[in-house]
């Protein structure tokens, strides 16, 4: 029997006060967010086989050989802390660089640091790692990003959702005055063996052995929220509004999920009443079947609240799974697709299904009248 999903209250944003004013991202596919959504608009995947980071287990012991992992790994970057097993300058190093892109972008200074808030979506409990290397990777990030002097700083150790529920805090941080705008991110890669060999016996892995499985990927990705006034103020492209948000949560049952209660619940407070079209949808399908069905489950509970004609992106097919990045990701992505393949959509609802339970789902907004896009049609 299903369980009940246990609900957070939605949280409104009316007429537009809060803005993504900026955005940044460092990828398999991008070394910056303008790539990274070029590549993933155009279907480029880099996935590839690396059995220098992984073998996985072979389907018969006796009688097959390991295989060599299938993953979507940064290439671009010297990749020595990674090879070398140390998680936590690896994710300072990648969060580093998303972090640099949208600060470049945000036409921000030094000064601007005291009013502003850090809050970071990293992994959650892995071999070797966890909240006690929080200061060891916060440590890395400030020296690698040149920048320590922020008025609030907070880490998430949640899973996918984790940067979803940061962005209904900084949304609560900033219209309560307590910060002039938060920068919220996710960083994550599952490119370390000891990472790896826990999901491959747990059959996660996409492998001969399991064809139902995800891809591992490894990503960092950031957005800057903000008063409208403030973006305005420095001329700054106003990529989406934050309307709302939701958050909900299920306990593991055998499948996996709750049938889609907890998902409908969650999308149900976001979804805009008779939004013509309907909005897009972003989410964090990552080819796995669980999650594909509790999908499939939730679209049914909704009834007519998604109407056709749906448009849907999940970019995990391009990126792999993105684990602790995957909120963040989706915002930066989501905002992009609303200024060019999606014009059409005035909205985006994203959504994620943690591996704990957590169900978060975002309503975005594209600015009325639309901003001109400097990606072009």
């Amino acid at each position: 029997m299903a369980s009940s999903p246990q609900s957070a209250g939605t949280r409104e944003a009316t007429g537009g006060d809060l803005v993504l004013s900026a955005v940044g991202m460092v990828s398999p596919v991008g070394v910056n967010a303008t790539q990274t959504f070029t590549s993933v608009r155009a279907n480029i995947p880099r996935k590839q086989e690396r059995p220098d980071i992984y073998l996985c287990m072979p389907e018969d012991p006796d009688l097959d050989e390991s295989e060599p992992l299938v993953a979507s790994p940064i290439s671009h970057l010297n990749c020595h802390w990674r090879t070398d097993g140390r998680a936590a300058e690896w994710l300072a190093l990648l969060a580093a660089r998303a972090f640099v892109d949208l600060w470049s972008n945000a036409k921000l200074t030094a000064g601007d640091e005291g009013g502003t808030g850090l809050l970071l979506s990293l992994p959650g409990k892995r071999p070797g790692w966890g909240p006690e290397q929080g200061e060891s990777f916060a440590e890395w990030f400030h020296n690698l990003a040149g920048h320590d002097s922020f008025a609030y700083r907070q880490f998430s150790w949640m899973g996918s959702g984790g940067a979803l529920d940061l962005c209904a805090q900084a949304c609560r941080l900033v219209r309560e005055g307590q910060l002039k705008r938060a920068i919220v991110g996710g960083v994550d890669s599952y490119l370390f063996p000891k990472w790896l060999e826990p999901l491959d016996r747990a059959y996660r892995i996409n492998s001969t052995r399991n064809h139902d499985g995800f891809c591992p990927g490894e990503t960092a990705a950031f957005f800057l929220l903000e008063p409208v006034a403030e973006a305005r103020r420095r001329s700054l492209q106003q990529w989406a509004e934050v309307r709302a948000t939701a958050t909900a949560s299920c306990a593991p049952t055998p499948a996996g999920h709750d049938a889609g209660a907890s998902l409908a619940d969650v999308l149900s407070r976001v979804i805009p009443a008779d939004a013509t079209p309907p909005p897009l949808v972003v989410c964090d399908l990552n080819g796995e079947m669980g999650r594909a069905r509790e999908w499939g489950y939730a679209l049914s509970r909704l009834g007519n609240a998604l109407r056709a004609p749906l448009a849907l992106e999940h970019p995990a097919a391009v990126l792999g799974d993105m684990g602790a990045a995957s909120g963040a990701a989706l915002v930066v992505l989501a905002a992009h697709y609303l200024h060019t393949k999606h014009r059409d959509r005035s909205s985006a609802v994203l959504w994620t299904a943690s591996d704990g339970g957590e169900r978060h789902a975002v309503l975005l907004a594209r600015p009325q009248p639309p901003c001109d896009s400097p990606l072009g049609p």
